[in-house]
């Protein structure tokens, strides 16, 4: 066999199907690519009618609702019916995918229709389907079943693909007292004799073959198909070959001529990535074809790369709802069809690119943004988009791994990017200083190493392997490359931010307290230009929305800076490889990012906290962002998730001690004004700070955990004993501090504030 199916030892029930199918695949390949004859239609009056043949029974075929969902059925014959049917999926992985994420759950009848005797014969059979498209309620992917109002829907027409029927409808349906029509189109689609998997690894970031399932939610392998396209070398024995089929985006009708060079070259950064797995121009972008009456948008046989930015409608300016819609072979995890879909607004991409980079591209101190700016914005939102369409999910990719100081490094910059992957939130390079000189075109985020290395993984052929094992211990070889090279590891989003390698919006390296010392450097710079960049502005909305996404970038690097604090590096590996999976980070550097946060994030200067346009986007203390921010920080580096990986760490003799260490740093940070000749210092931020420091102490130690009726589910939100003997201890050292400065305090509110403090805790201590 000369692909990698191999990377389990399948049973036997399997090994013969997938052998038979490959068989089949020989003997089939000639006539591929016929139209598909299976279902012929009538379209009469308002009912639509399906001629059924026999030889299309039991052949599984795709049922598709377009830009929504799909399934896999087979039709059947039962007495005077013809039955339609969501089965059970076989997958070649060698496991059976159950409907509903339920393994009782064998099949699902979403059709039953009467045979219409006076047109059938023996050899087909004609159905009814007019109710299947406008009044079957079907759930589709995630979208609940819809209400369709039967009087304002019809089936519009019907068209005929190479081995699909589309169904073109008009759909009212009504949600919440409003109806909306719309476009609603269906496919069913003949399925081609399945091809050779690749076998998902938890190691590796390709989607599964259900990208709705919980698979690639938890750190282990389960059996499984990477969702990727067939790519087959048409001279096997070259190290590059083309491929026999390449993959090919249709640019949709509707995308703007101007965007299209930008929009092409996103998804042509991804040529190397493929020239590395051993196949040179697997892609093509092309306009859809002008006179090919076959052609459909809607349609299982083209991949479109549809506009849907809606710019100038009224609510949708900062709409940033970019995406992709992938059609997979259940059975091998074949990529059929892959709509990317660009509806990102100019204004997010916009906004996101301003706050980051406007003092180091003179383009970005303008708004709106010259063209050539805002193709590059789109350039590299097509890039991130096109590796969903190759199969590769959002996750952190190399993240914690490349070098502080190439940061702002030209060559590196030029080689490697500021980010190891397009697939991560990295976005683009704010640790570049203007004195670096570094184009405006290596600040924004590229298709990286790291992709590269996915593709290679996903799509390289062995050709000059005949034993199956030879292929797994490739495979294998590539993934440890890992253990080497720290920018090729992967790690999928956690519930919690459990490390450097987990954080998104910010550029990550290996010192996030340099990285942010710099960012703030070029916030500071940022919140310099918003009053003039907001000159031309009618009003000053443009100035509040950016100010307000300032602070959250701002809230972004602190939160970066906190992942530090309890935190890991992580690497997936399996039984066979050493060392551990979860590395705690180095005391020294986790008592370094709390010193950067308390005079940082809890002390603030003047130009954050009170910069010179706020009369003119702020009038009350209630919509003070700032202060929202540093309260969520001081709430996230105390929550029961950080104290529970921080007494893990306790069990390691490096780390011992480590929690009392830094609850003791971060009191005498917070309170550091409590001394004869500063205590006049706590003015109104620190007090509510110090407040909800306070708040957050206390509401720890007083919660109910019942230890007779737990659910384990539930128990990581609850602080241990441990933690809580911790908080009451820096309580009581808390009391001691503020009675002995109680003797010098003069101003009434200081002393106000203090007395408060210390009645709280004294009404603490009284319940312990």
């Amino acid at each position: 066999m000369c692909e990698s199916f191999i990377e389990i030892a399948l049973p036997l029930k399997f090994r013969c199907k997938l052998l038979f199918y490959l068989i089949i695949l020989l003997v089939t390949c000639p006539v591929l690519g016929q139209v598909n004859k299976s279902i012929e239609t009538q379209l009469e009056g308002e009912r639509l009618f399906f001629k059924i043949d026999v030889e299309a029974l039991q052949k599984p075929m795709l049922f598709v609702r377009h830009d929504v969902g799909y399934h896999q059925v087979i039709w059947s014959k039962h007495l005077d019916h013809i039955i339609l049917t969501i089965p059970q999926i076989e997958s070649l992985s060698g496991v059976v995918i159950p409907l509903n994420y339920d393994y009782h759950d064998e099949a699902n009848i979403i059709g039953r229709f009467p045979i219409l005797k006076d047109k059938s014969s023996n050899k087909s059979f004609y159905i009814d389907v007019t109710d299947l498209f406008l009044n079957t309620a079907i759930k589709w992917n995630l979208e609940s079943p819809e209400h369709v109002l039967l009087n304002q829907s019809y089936i519009d027409r019907v068209q005929y693909l190479e081995n699909e029927t589309v169904i073109l409808t008009k759909r009212t349906t009504s949600y919440k007292n409003n109806q909306k029509t719309s476009a609603v189109n269906f496919s069913f689609y003949l399925l081609p004799e399945p091809m050779v998997p690749r076998l998902f690894d938890h190691r590796m970031g390709f989607k599964n073959e259900d990208e709705f399932g919980i698979i690639s939610a938890y750190p282990k392998t389960a059996k499984a198909s990477i969702m990727r396209w067939r790519l087959e070398k048409k001279i096997k024995d070259e190290h590059l070959s083309e491929p026999i089929k390449p993959i090919v985006f249709y640019f949709d009708p509707d995308m703007p001529n101007k965007w299209k060079p930008y929009i092409k070259a996103g998804i042509m950064e991804w040529l190397p990535a493929f020239e590395a797995a051993g196949f040179k121009n697997a892609i093509e972008v092309k306009d859809p074809p002008v006179h090919d009456s076959t052609w459909c948008s809607n349609s299982i046989n083209y991949s479109i790369i549809r506009w849907a930015n809606y710019t100038d409608i009224r609510g949708s300016e900062n709409k940033g709802g970019s995406t992709v819609n992938n059609i997979v072979d259940f059975r091998s995890g074949e990529i059929l069809k892959s709509d990317i879909i660009i509806g990102s607004s100019y204004q997010a991409l916009s906004d996101i690119y301003l706050i980051r980079c406007a003092p180091l591209d003179k383009r970005a101190q303008q708004y709106p943004f010259p063209d050539d700016l805002m193709g590059e914005l789109l350039q590299s939102l097509t890039a991130h988009e096109a590796g969903h369409a190759f199969g590769i999910k959002d996750a952190n990719y190399g993240e914690y791994a490349y070098p502080f100081e190439k940061m702002r490094d030209k060559k590196w910059l030029q080689s490697m990017g500021h980010t190891p992957s397009i697939m991560s939130y990295a976005r683009h390079n704010y640790i570049v200083q203007p004195e670096d000189s570094i184009p405006p075109s290596l600040l924004i985020q590229k298709v990286g190493p790291a992709d590269a290395y996915q593709i290679k993984w996903g799509y390289q052929i062995f050709d000059d392997i005949i034993n199956q094992n030879e292929a797994l211990l490739k495979l294998e070889k590539l993934v440890q490359l890992q253990d080497s090279i720290s920018w090729y590891r992967y790690n999928n989003d956690y519930f919690k931010t459990i490390g450097p390698g987990c954080t998104n919006e910010v550029v990550e390296n290996n010192d996030p307290v340099k990285s942010t010392e710099l960012g703030l450097k070029n916030i500071k710079r940022v919140i310099g230009l918003l009053p003039k960049i907001n000159q031309n502005q009618k009003d000053n909305a443009f100035l509040e929305r950016l100010h307000n996404k300032t602070l959250e970038l701002w809230y972004h690097q602190m939160k970066q800076v906190i992942s530090l604090i309890g935190g890991y590096t992580i690497q997936y590996k399996s039984g066979t490889q050493s060392g551990a999976v979860y590395t705690p980070i180095p005391y020294d550097i986790q008592v370094e990012a709390l010193e950067f946060l308390l005079e940082n994030a809890f002390e603030v200067p003047e130009w954050l906290s009170n910069p010179s346009y706020s009369s003119r986007i702020q009038y009350s203390t209630d919509s003070n962002k700032l202060m929202e921010y540093q309260l969520k920080l001081l709430s996230e580096l105390i929550e029961p998730y950080r104290m529970k990986r921080l007494e893990e760490m306790e069990n390691n003799s490096t780390y011992k001690g480590i929690i009392r260490s830094l609850l003791i740093k971060l009191r005498t940070g917070l309170f550091n004004k409590l001394q004869r000749n500063e205590i006049f210092l706590i003015n109104q931020r620190k007090q509510e700070l110090q407040r909800a420091y306070l708040d957050i102490f206390i509401r720890a130690i007083n919660q109910e955990k019942n230890y007779t009726n737990i659910r384990l589910s539930e128990s990581n939100g609850f602080y241990n004993g441990f933690s809580k003997s911790l908080l009451i201890s820096e309580l009581l050292s808390l009391q001691e501090d503020i009675t002995v400065s109680l003797e010098w305090v003069e101003d009434k509110i200081t002393l106000a504030h203090l007395t408060f403090c210390l009645t709280e805790i004294k009404r603490l201590s009284k319940k312990q």
